[in-house]
């Protein structure tokens, strides 16, 4: 079995996110932080929902940060990564 990479930029995980059905919430998240939610019900930002710290596009997310972003959002770590 592969390893999952070490780390993703930011615009990597929101695009491999988002074929997960995760959306970024503008209006949520204070300063540099970006709200992220899996909702329940497309259109709507009820459900499973992390919040991730984000200076720009091309910031580094650690695994432990993408491994706690999964478990919140209730994805499969080996379905996202593909294994």
């Amino acid at each position: 079995m592969s390893r999952p990479p070490a780390e993703l930029r930011y615009h990597q995980l929101i695009k491999k996110l988002k074929d997960f059905g995760v959306v970024e919430v503008d209006s949520r998240g204070k300063g540099s932080e970006k709200y992220l939610v899996r909702p329940n019900i497309p259109g709507t930002t009820q459900g499973p929902s992390y919040t991730i710290r984000c200076h720009g596009t091309g910031d580094i997310i650690r695994s432990g940060t993408i491994r706690a972003c999964l478990r919140r959002l209730q994805i499969d770590p080996e379905e996202f990564w593909g294994l």
